[in-house]
């Protein structure tokens, strides 16, 4: 690693912790490293995804996970999840990529001969996704900027300040929202039915609360294609394990012993097909 990747994740850090603490003092420090931080790119130092490089102009410091992003120890449980059951050739869907951490990390792991789809409906997201693998010469992966559901038509799409919150009004009010505006939903079954995507060998799904819409808008695929999911959870647990155990699946915590049903609200999990 460069000595200047080196600081730049530092930087990143500092002025992510000094955002999160909101200290006018380290406010203050921080400022330069934020104005350093609006070019270039940060290479991931660490974690499976160790070597990546992010644009720096598409991960802010008010990030919720810019830290750890920068870092490489961003959700190490998925990381971990990712590497071991990735193969080259395999075919990923990365809902709710975010600014494209989690895509990039596939998009290696599959190499040249699989695909990466990232589906991502806020536009400043999707424009991240496509920039970050623009600048890791990653020419299988492609962005869709939709939101996926049940069903496929418009919704409003609630836009928070952060944008990793951000989520389907359906869900419910966010005290953080910047803005509001419609986007396209689409059950993701449809567009396999169409060809516009491959059918899954994997499925990544992060949406904020709308993990059982995602899972009913794919049940086709799931039933034929029987990816491995791993899923963060938005104190869905019942809804979503109704939907796995009907499509003959198994439901493992990746972060303890408990049962699906009793674990925390925001776990991460993994669904093997029995």
């Amino acid at each position: 690693m460069s000595r200047g990747d080196l600081w730049r994740t530092r930087a990143v850090r500092f002025a992510a912790s000094s955002e999160r603490r909101r200290n006018p003092l380290a406010g203050a420090f921080a400022a330069p490293a934020r104005a350093w931080l609006r070019r270039g790119a940060v290479r991931v130092p660490a974690g499976a995804a160790a070597g990546l490089r992010l644009s720096l102009e598409h991960l802010p410091v008010t990030h919720a996970h810019a830290a750890g992003i920068a870092s490489g120890w961003v959700e190490h449980e998925v990381q971990e999840a990712m590497r071991r059951h990735l193969a080259g050739g395999g075919v990923v869907y990365d809902v709710g990529a975010n600014i494209g951490f989690f895509a990039l990390l596939a998009a290696r792991l599959v190499g040249p001969a699989g695909h990466v789809y990232a589906v991502e409906p806020v536009a400043e997201n999707a424009d991240a996704v496509r920039a970050n693998a623009e600048l890791n010469d990653f020419e299988n992966v492609t962005v869709v900027e939709r939101a996926a559901g049940a069903t496929t038509g418009r919704e409003p799409l609630l836009v928070v300040a952060d944008a990793s919150w951000s989520h389907l009004a359906a869900r419910g009010s966010h005290p953080q929202t910047a803005r509001t505006v419609e986007v396209e939903v689409v059950a993701l079954d449809e567009l396999v039915a169409a060809g516009e995507i491959a059918p899954p060998t994997f499925v990544k799904i992060d949406v904020e609360g709308s993990e059982a819409d995602v899972l009913n808008g794919m049940r086709e695929s799931l039933r034929q294609h029987r990816p491995i999911i791993v899923c963060e959870l938005h104190d869905t647990n019942a809804e979503v394990a109704d939907a796995l155990e009907e499509l003959g699946y198994e439901v493992t915590s990746l972060e303890g012993p408990q049962p699906l049903r009793e674990a925390p609200p925001d776990v991460h999990v993994i669904a093997r097909p029995r």
